[in-house]
């Protein structure tokens, strides 16, 4: 059966623009923020589960994109996170940023070789260091927090580091891994909570080779979401110099990456006590790329 031209046209006119939304690392208060942002953009916005093709979340990332897939109350999210009534990392004594080994610090920082010889040397750190708490306990916590076991029916796809051959790894429900190993190997942050096992391999919370440029030839995305603070020493990733390219080739990119007051969330991203403060900013900054994200979803 021949299509008309027309007919042809008025197909692709009403397609919704496949949308892929990534989240970057942050430690708790960017868990917060991007709670904060997310709320924003589906109440100003209609950014939705329904309205995207998948979601990518990096260490905090992980929390929040889960939290979104599927499909939790973010209003209601947002009022216990100004409340305090919510579930914050295991923290070992003299928890902060101040917590992670030195050595480790550098290391995240560092960007000598590539991003895999970086997650390598990451990854032998971060099996090197002895911890108070267990994979186990640890796995069991993040269980805690995560609104039940079983993967989202959106295209969910948390982010790790294998910490033995530093390759980026981003774990899909089709992959049969436990939600919450999965979640919990993306925000592993190495010298601060413990490597995770899964299938025999170790994965921790290391730099992240890009992976958008695939993600958009994977899916046919037609545009990209991208929230995250700049954090050096968490997750850092080379996602938005890849979003530049992208963009110049014709995808649609909106990027959050915090407003005023974010360098103190940035700063002292494993402090709980500031998650009620990140959330509000995360609300305005959220608010500020409504517009944006609106008008290429109507397109």
């Amino acid at each position: 059966m021949q299509i008309s031209h027309a007919a042809a046209h008025r197909d692709v006119a009403s397609r919704r623009p496949r949308v892929g939304v990534v989240l970057g690392g942050g430690g708790e208060t960017g868990i917060a923020w991007q709670a904060g942002v997310l709320a924003a953009l589906g109440e100003r916005a209609g950014l939705t589960p329904a309205t995207v093709d998948v979601v990518v979340g990096t260490s905090a990332g992980a929390f929040s994109g889960l939290y979104f897939s599927a499909g939790l109350d973010l209003q209601d999210l947002v009022e216990r996170e100004r409340r305090g009534e919510v579930a914050t990392a295991p923290l070992p004594a003299g928890g902060g940023m101040t917590a992670i080994p030195p050595e480790i610090i550098a290391a995240l920082n560092s960007t000598e070789g590539t991003i895999e010889e970086r997650g390598r040397r990451v990854g032998a750190l971060a099996l090197q260091t002895p911890l108070s708490i267990s994979t186990a306990d640890f796995v069991a916590y993040v269980a805690t927090m995560l609104p039940g076991p079983s993967w989202p029916a959106v295209d969910f796809r948390p982010t790790s580091v294998n910490a033995a051959t530093g390759r980026t790894v981003l774990w899909r429900r089709t992959d049969e891994v436990p939600l919450a190993a999965a979640v919990a190997s993306s925000a592993a942050v190495p010298g601060f909570l413990p490597v995770v096992e899964i299938n025999g391999e170790h994965y921790t919370d290391a730099p992240r080779t890009s992976f958008s440029a695939g993600l958009v030839a994977e899916l046919q995305l037609d545009a990209i979401v991208y929230i995250g603070m700049p954090t050096p020493s968490l997750s850092n990733t080379v996602e938005e110099d890849a979003l530049d390219r992208l963009e110049a080739d014709g995808l649609q990119v909106v990027r959050i990456t915090g407003g005023e007051g974010s360098e103190e969330l940035i700063r002292e991203a494993l402090d709980p006590k500031l998650r009620p403060h990140a959330v509000e900013l995360g609300l305005r900054d959220g608010a500020a790329a409504a517009s944006a994200v609106a008008a290429f979803r109507a397109v």
